[in-house]
């Protein structure tokens, strides 16, 4: 079981679902009710996918990859031409699921996902500076927070607009927005925490080998206490319509606590792809229990 869930991982479909459905939360959250909703959730999963898939085989393909008895590193090695096909099919998939979006989402999708492709790639090589997004200080985190947030908040709004939408939609989508932003923050640092002690000998500059392990920690604690006054922020302002209840925000509360207790217990102590399944499997139960708290 443990090996599939792995294998999940390390092709990044684990992730590309967990981003649907993150995606799916928060278009519930906003009472959003695409007619055709299927095609932005087949682009989240496909450019996600495409993303992930491109800046592994870019390491891959680099060399970057130092232990070669790693899964990734395997996998590579024995599917290379599977590789190549999830890479070109979801490349395209992708392209042809943004062509259907609204123009304005397409907008939105151009600056969200040349951050994304961007991020692993020096491009100023040409001019003799290998320096790549990812090498600037403290980015890579306010970066994936923007590029998650955006996709999972933004993207639903923007397609709304080509429909009647309540006046005040900006306003509540700006909460939630900001709301998400500081949740993707609270489940990616335990990632750099986990690689803290990489990072440490590589001078790569994140906020645990700048603060400390300990003080991340306590970092993080704010940012699930922040996330959580500003959806509850959100739900007094929210229309009637909107899935976030009480009792969706007392089990979003119980998911805080537990994420919480992991990061201070086990992230800096448990192998990477645990913490994959932790914190990116956390935004399917974020799903799940908007979801399933919203029954009738």
């Amino acid at each position: 079981m443990f090996r599939f869930i792995r294998l999940l991982i390390e092709t990044n479909l684990f992730i590309s679902f967990a981003a649907v459905c993150f995606l799916w939360a928060n278009m519930l959250i906003l009472d959003i009710q695409l007619p055709r909703f299927w095609i932005l959730t087949a682009q989240v999963f496909f450019s996600t996918w495409f993303v992930y898939q491109i800046s592994r085989w870019i390491y891959y393909r680099k060399g970057q990859y130092s232990n070669k008895e790693e899964f990734i590193v395997s996998w590579f090695d024995t599917y290379p031409l599977l590789n190549k096909i999830t890479i070109y099919g979801s490349g395209i998939s992708a392209v042809v699921f943004t062509l259907c979006l609204h123009f304005k989402s397409i907008i939105v999708l151009a600056i969200i996902g040349s951050i994304s492709v961007l991020y692993p790639i020096p491009i100023l090589k040409p001019f003799g500076i290998e320096t790549r997004l990812r090498d600037f200080p403290f980015v890579k985190i306010f970066l994936i927070a923007l590029v998650w947030s955006s996709t999972a908040v933004i993207l639903p709004y923007t397609e709304m607009l080509r429909y009647n939408v309540p006046s005040d939609i900006f306003y509540i989508t700006a909460i939630l927005f900001s709301a998400q932003f500081i949740y993707i923050l609270f489940i990616t640092l335990p990632f750099d925490i986990n690689d803290a002690e990489t990072d440490t000998q590589t001078n790569i500059k994140t906020i645990p080998t700048t603060l400390g392990i300990h003080s991340s920690k306590y970092l993080a604690l704010l940012l699930g206490i922040l996330h959580f006054i500003l959806l509850y922020f959100f739900y007094k302002n929210a229309p009637a319509s909107s899935s976030l209840t009480l009792s969706t925000l007392f089990l979003i509360g119980i998911l805080l606590i537990l994420l919480q207790v992991y990061t201070f217990t086990k992230s800096d102590k448990v192998p990477k792809w645990w913490i994959k399944i932790i914190y990116d499997g956390s935004m399917i139960l974020y799903f799940l229990i908007v979801f399933l708290t919203n029954l009738r």
